[in-house]
C-alpha cells in the first residue's frame, strides 16, 4: 500500500521514515519492569493514539476507569488528541524501546543511537514529493 503521509523517527538532522502510516511503540515501564505498548496512526499531518495497553498497573501507570481487562493487558484509548509529534527520553538507563510497522519490530536503538531526545511525527514518504511535483508540473503544462 503506497501513503503520502508516512511515521518518521527524527533525531537532530537525522529522519528515518517508515514505509507506514500507523506504528506499535512499546517499551518496559523502568520501575515496575512491565510491557507497555501505544498504537499511533496518522490523521492528517498529526499523530492520534489509536490504543494504549499495559500489562499491570502501580508506579504511576494506572489504567484509566474506562480501561478493559483483555488478552492479559488493561487496554484503553487515551483523549488527547492529535499530537504534531511525540519526544522520547530514549535513555541510556532503561531497556529502550521497540517500534513495530508492518509486521517488522526493531528496536530505537536499531534507528536512531540511545541517550537523547527522539522525535516520533508524520513526514512525506519518500518519493512522495517528486510525485507530487511531476503532477504539479503535468497540470501546469
Amino acid at each position: 500500500m503506497a501513503f503520502s503521509t508516512c511515521v518518521a523517527v527524527l533525531l537532530g538532522a537525522a529522519v528515518h521514515t517508515l514505509p507506514t502510516d500507523s506504528i506499535t511503540l512499546s517499551w518496559t515501564h523502568t520501575v515496575e519492569k512491565t510491557r507497555w505498548e501505544e498504537d499511533y496512526r496518522i490523521v492528517g499531518s498529526a499523530l492520534i493514539i489509536e490504543e494504549a495497553r499495559v500489562k499491570t498497573s502501580g508506579a504511576g501507570m494506572e489504567p484509566p476507569r474506562d480501561a478493559t481487562w483483555s488478552s492479559g493487558w488493561w487496554r484503553y484509548k487515551p483523549s488527547i488528541g492529535l499530537l504534531d509529534e511525540v519526544i522520547l527520553a530514549n535513555s541510556e538507563f532503561a531497556s529502550g524501546y521497540t517500534i513495530c510497522w508492518a509486521n517488522v519490530c526493531e528496536p530505537m536503538e536499531g534507528l536512531v543511537p540511545r541517550g537523547d531526545f527522539v522525535k516520533i511525527a508524520a513526514r512525506p514518504c519518500p518519493g512522495t514529493l517528486a510525485k507530487d511535483k511531476a503532477l504539479q508540473d503535468a497540470v501546469i503544462e
